[in-house]
């Protein structure tokens, strides 16, 4: 991430704090429109779908959620937010709902880093992260 858009986030998490602050110094409720304007903040740049990987590197779901669950624990051990790179969505497809990820482009690297590498499309993704091939 660019040094600009770095500042702009910075300034835009800032005045959401100070909103935040005063509308509970006020004990107001949040509008809508501002927890919608925030949210659409957080998920400008999550724009992959977890279960394109399922297709693309022949992985289960249940592998997906684990490799999902080790990135959100390695951005909270870099003290990155985990909210501007992976969001869990629910979609509604003939009467049956199942979730699915949005991911960043960070998201996306971190969920294939720690997916088993006993699948030999992903392994094969991973060396090519070391080797530059």
């Amino acid at each position: 991430m660019d040094s600009f858009r770095f500042g702009i986030i910075t300034l835009l998490l800032l005045i959401y704090y100070k909103i935040m602050i005063s509308l509970t110094l006020y004990d107001e409720i949040i509008p809508q429109k501002i927890l919608d304007f925030i949210e659409a903040i957080h998920s400008k740049d999550i724009q992959y779908y977890a279960s394109d990987f399922l297709d693309e590197f022949e992985i289960e779901d249940e592998t997906i959620e684990t490799a999902i669950e080790r990135a959100i624990n390695a951005c909270s051990s870099l003290k990155i937010p985990y909210y501007f790179h992976f969001k869990k969505i629910y979609i509604v497809e003939q009467n049956y709902i199942h979730t699915d990820w949005k991911l960043s482009p960070l998201g996306c690297y971190l969920t294939v880093v720690n997916c088993d590498p006993s699948n030999t499309l992903v392994a094969k993704f991973q060396a090519s992260l070391f080797t530059g091939e």
